[in-house]
């Protein structure tokens, strides 16, 4: 296997010349050259393999895809190392999270979905469903090219929100769990909403966020572990890594200013928090990226 670049199947053009929706792009690239710019940071990546197979890295965990694989990345800048075979071929959509919002039926597998996919962003699709993708992506980017469309935008959202719920359903079934809804779980996503916002950079104390909500910091864990399996702390720590790995991408930056960027106490902390996290030293953890 070797990395290079994704070749779309029977997709080809400039990233910049693709057709926009009132500033809100929806846009298919025939490359990953992209994908951890900032151009692409406040977008939602689906990926749709038809041939071959590869593997990433997201954060410091190693995943694999293959033919009918349909890959979902929340935040492209946490994914690292792409290597494909040479008969690699899929199809790459990228979603700005402004026209999924503008366009969003408030379904309740959002969030979890949403969380599952900062888990594990591979599905594994039926041939079925993988064609169903496929018809769906492809209607995006016709409407999309569509320019002289009057209703284009209405059009578009239209099949974004038909998109999204097929996805919802495709993951519902494959994770095999039913959709939750009460008080623990709008508390949850107050939580993970404060965590979205970059709070993990200075705050990493489950008091500090009970405190937000107004609850103990061991009703908080209990609810995370009964909405997510995972406890408030590793959740914390998860965003708090994706806030770490962002600044040291930036390698004009020393460790020194980034560990106070981040409000850790001393360099010791600083070191222990990603040797917990990730295995490796600062030092090394860095080299990776």
């Amino acid at each position: 296997m070797k990395s290079e670049q994704l070749f779309l199947k029977n997709i080809s053009g400039n990233i910049d010349n693709l057709p926009q929706v009132d500033g809100e792009t929806v846009v298919f690239s025939n490359d990953f050259s992209e994908l951890n710019s900032d151009k692409f940071v406040d977008y939602c990546v689906h990926v749709l393999c038809h041939k071959g197979s590869g593997t990433f890295l997201m954060g410091d965990e190693k995943f694999s895809m293959k033919e009918n694989d349909f890959i979902i990345w929340i935040n492209g800048k946490s994914v690292s190392n792409i290597c494909v075979s040479d008969d690699f071929r899929a199809t790459v959509f990228y979603l700005s999270y402004r026209f999924s919002y503008l366009n969003d039926s408030q379904n309740e597998y959002r969030l979890k979905g949403h969380l599952a996919l900062l888990h594990n962003p591979v599905l594994h699709l039926t041939p079925e469903e993988a064609k169903l993708c496929d018809t769906s992506m492809q209607s995006l980017r016709q409407h999309a090219e569509w320019t002289k469309h009057p209703f284009s935008r209405e059009a578009l959202g239209y099949l974004v929100e038909s998109f999204k719920l097929d996805l919802f359903g495709i993951h519902a079934k494959i994770n095999q769990e039913a959709v939750k809804h009460g008080q623990a779980e709008l508390l949850f996503r107050r939580f993970i909403s404060e965590l979205e916002n970059g709070t993990a950079r200075k705050h990493r104390d489950v008091a500090y966020y009970a405190s937000k909500l107004c609850i103990t910091p061991k009703y908080l864990s209990q609810i995370c572990l009964k909405v997510s399996g995972r406890n408030a702390s590793d959740w914390i720590n998860r965003f708090a890594l994706n806030e770490l790995t962002t600044l040291m991408k930036d390698k004009k930056q020393t460790l020194a200013t980034i560990a106070d960027q981040m409000d850790f106490s001393s360099p010791s902390y600083f070191s222990r928090f990603v040797r917990n996290n990730t295995g490796l030293s600062p030092t090394e953890y860095r080299e990776k990226l």
